[in-house]
C-alpha cells in the first residue's frame, strides 16, 4: 500500500529521471551543435572545390559578387606571393558583333582565398611601350606573363612579359615580346630595354607568319636559372640572363637614355620544340614534385593539352588532353599554379552574356593528380 511518504519519494524519483533525460538531450544537442559548428568552420577553411565561374564578371571592386558593368578578360597569368594570388589578364574591348581582338591594357585582380577577388585596375597599357605600333586604340596587347624575383640587394622586382604589335627592325607589321619592370606588383612599370626581347628576325628560320612570337611564359628553376617560352604554331624557348630582361648571350650598347641599341644575338641559342602534338600557342611551365609540366593550347578551336619532363628544357613527353574546346570561343589559354597546398588551373571561356571569341572571361578550377603524376581531366565548375 502506497503511503503519502512513498508517493512523495516516487514523485521525486520521476522528477530526477526527467531531469536526467532533459540534461542528456541538452548535452546531445550541444554536442551536435558543436560538431556542426566545427564542421562548418573546417569547411570555411577548406580550399574551394567549386568556383562561381567566371571568377571575373564585373568591373567592380569585387568582380565576382558585386554587380556592375560586365568586363571581359582573357589570357590569365598568375603569380603567387605569400598569402595572395595575383591574377593578371588581358582586357577584351571588342563590340558585340566584332570580328577581331581589341585589347589595349592589362588588368590585375587579387585574392587571398580563391573565392573573393579584388579589382586592382589596369596596371600596364599597350601604349606604355614606345616601340609599340600605333597608339592606345590601334594596336593589341596580347597574352603576357608575370614573374617576381629579388635582386642582388634583396629588393623585390616584378617582371611583366608582354606581346605587343611593333618594334620590328625593318618597320613592317608583326608581333614582338617585350618586358616591363616595377618595384610593385601593381606598377607603375617601365620598359628597361626600350626595344623588344623577341623580334620576327629571331625566329624567321622556323616560321613566317607575323604573329608567331606571342604568349610569353617565364619559369625560374630551383637552381635560379630562368627560361622564356613562347610561340604560335611553334614552341620556342631561350635561357635568360639573371637580370631577367636580356637573353643569355645577347650583347648591345646603350644610348644616351640608357636604353638598348646595336643588339647582337649571334651568341643567343633559341631552341625550337617539335614534339608537341597540335601545338597552337599559350605555353605555360610549372612544376609538381619532381616533374615539370608544359601545358599549352592545342588545335583550333583550342583544347588544353600537356606534356611532362624531368628537365625544364625537355625532352617533353606528351600526356594528352585535360580540357576539351569550350563553346563560344576558339581560344582557351591555360595557366597552372599552386596556392596554399593545392593546384589550380586558370583559363578563359565565353560564358558571360554577350561573350564570344573576342569577349572572353577568366575561370578557375582545381587540378588533381594521379599517383603517377599525370593530371586528371579538369572538371569545370560553376557556383559554390
Amino acid at each position: 500500500m502506497l503511503t503519502a511518504k512513498n508517493r512523495i519519494n516516487i514523485k521525486n524519483k520521476l522528477k530526477f529521471l526527467s531531469l536526467l533525460v532533459a540534461l542528456s538531450g541538452a548535452i546531445a544537442c550541444s554536442t551536435g551543435t558543436e560538431q556542426t559548428a566545427a564542421t562548418n568552420a573546417s569547411s570555411l577553411n577548406a580550399p574551394p572545390s567549386r568556383f562561381d565561374n567566371p571568377v571575373i564578371k564585373y568591373d567592380t571592386k569585387d568582380p565576382t559578387k558585386e554587380v556592375g558593368d560586365i568586363i571581359y578578360t582573357a589570357d590569365p597569368a598568375v603569380m603567387v606571393l605569400d598569402d595572395t594570388v595575383y591574377l593578371y589578364t588581358t582586357h577584351d574591348e571588342q563590340y558585340a558583333d566584332g570580328s577581331d581582338y581589341r585589347m589595349y591594357d592589362y588588368r590585375l585582380w587579387t585574392s587571398k582565398d580563391m573565392v573573393s577577388w579584388e579589382n586592382r585596375g589596369a596596371v600596364l597599357k599597350y601604349a606604355d611601350f614606345d616601340w609599340a605600333r600605333g597608339d592606345e586604340k590601334t594596336g593589341n596587347a596580347y597574352a603576357h606573363h608575370m614573374i617576381h624575383r629579388k635582386d642582388a640587394s634583396d629588393k623585390s622586382r616584378y617582371y611583366f612579359y608582354v606581346t605587343v604589335e611593333g618594334g620590328q627592325a625593318d618597320g613592317k607589321f608583326g608581333f614582338a615580346i617585350g618586358v616591363a619592370v616595377s618595384d610593385s606588383p601593381d606598377g607603375p612599370f617601365d620598359d628597361p630595354r626600350g626595344m623588344p626581347m623577341i623580334l620576327l628576325e629571331d625566329t624567321a628560320q622556323y616560321k613566317d607568319h607575323s604573329w608567331r612570337n606571342i604568349d610569353p611564359a617565364v619559369f625560374i628553376d630551383d637552381d635560379g636559372n630562368a627560361y622564356l617560352y613562347w610561340g604560335n604554331k611553334q614552341l620556342w624557348w631561350v635561357e635568360l640572363e639573371p637580370d631577367l630582361i636580356h637573353l643569355k648571350g645577347e650583347s648591345y650598347t646603350l644610348n644616351a637614355l640608357g636604353k638598348m641599341q646595336n643588339r647582337d644575338t649571334s651568341k643567343v641559342s633559341i631552341h625550337a620544340v617539335d614534339t608537341l602534338p597540335n601545338f597552337e600557342e599559350a605555353p605555360y611551365v610549372s612544376k609538381h614534385n619532381d616533374l615539370y609540366y608544359l601545358t599549352y593550347a592545342a588545335g583550333f578551336p583550342e583544347s588544353i593539352a600537356y606534356a611532362t619532363s624531368s628537365s625544364v628544357t625537355g625532352p617533353w613527353e606528351y600526356q594528352g588532353i585535360i580540357m576539351d574546346p569550350l563553346p563560344g570561343t576558339t581560344t582557351i589559354h591555360p595557366a597552372i599554379f599552386d596556392f596554399q597546398g593545392n593546384t589550380y588551373l586558370a583559363y578563359h571561356s565565353a560564358q558571360l552574356p554577350g561573350g564570344g571569341s573576342y569577349r572572353r572571361s577568366v575561370c578557375v578550377d582545381r587540378v588533381y593528380f594521379n599517383e603517377d603524376g599525370t593530371i586528371k581531366p579538369i572538371v569545370r565548375t560553376s557556383g559554390q
